[in-house]
């Protein structure tokens, strides 16, 4: 009996640990700075109308996925006990190509990087755990190269385009500064005006390009 009464005093005092070792892993509101790493897709759509019978219009999609790192600064804010919200600004280095040929017309567009802003609400799961939605505005800087399949590029230029940026994430509190995120974002056609076809010229085709990201990040905060 002496030796059960041991083992539970032991055993309650291990609980009541981890419970205070928990509760102190909660993150004081304030800034917050990290870096991330990403896996991105880059999608385009090219609506091109030749005016031919012979060569009908054609609808083409061409995507991409390729790594990108970043940076992040953030706020983060509870409104109750449990409820957060949260702003950050956001760099990604992009690496994603795609090559789109409609037709007789070949695109290429490189992603060269995004940034943007995004705004978050969630709640805290446990003292260490919280999950959040995610709504903000996402710049796409891409160079855009027009050309034919026979030929060398023969038109270059490039743009930056603002998508709405949807999506949802997790938040796991290693310690009181340290954190690891998750998340995935979502930004679904983003139109842009292409360069003119290098053999007609000023003829503009619809464009539109789609965007998502899954990221893991790591945030210290202050």
């Amino acid at each position: 009996m002496k030796r059960l009464n041991a083992n539970l005093s032991t055993l309650a005092s291990a609980v009541l640990l981890s419970v205070a070792v928990s509760q102190s892993a909660i993150a004081a509101d304030g800034f917050y700075v990290g870096g991330q790493v990403q896996s991105s897709t880059f999608g385009h759509k090219i609506e091109r109308n030749t005016g031919s019978s012979t060569n009908p219009s054609i609808t083409s999609f061409a995507e991409e996925t390729d790594v990108a790192v970043g940076v992040h600064l953030g706020y983060k804010m509870h409104v109750t006990d449990d409820a957060f919200v949260a702003a950050e600004v956001f760099y990604n280095a992009e690496n994603s190509e795609t090559t789109n040929i409609n037709n007789m017309l070949q695109t290429r567009l490189d992603l060269e990087s995004t940034y943007g802003i995004n705004f978050k609400a969630g709640v805290d799961v446990t003292s260490k755990f919280a999950v959040y939605g995610i709504a903000g505005a996402t710049v796409l800087d891409f160079d855009i190269h027009n050309s034919y399949p026979f030929a060398p590029p023969m038109r270059s230029g490039d743009t930056t385009e603002v998508g709405l940026s949807l999506g949802a994430g997790f938040e796991y509190q290693v310690d009181n500064q340290w954190s690891v995120k998750g998340e995935y974002i979502r930004i679904n056609d983003v139109d842009f005006t292409p360069l003119p076809e290098v053999a007609v010229p000023g003829k503009i085709n619809p464009n539109d390009v789609d965007y998502d990201s899954l990221k893991l990040s790591l945030s210290y905060a202050f």
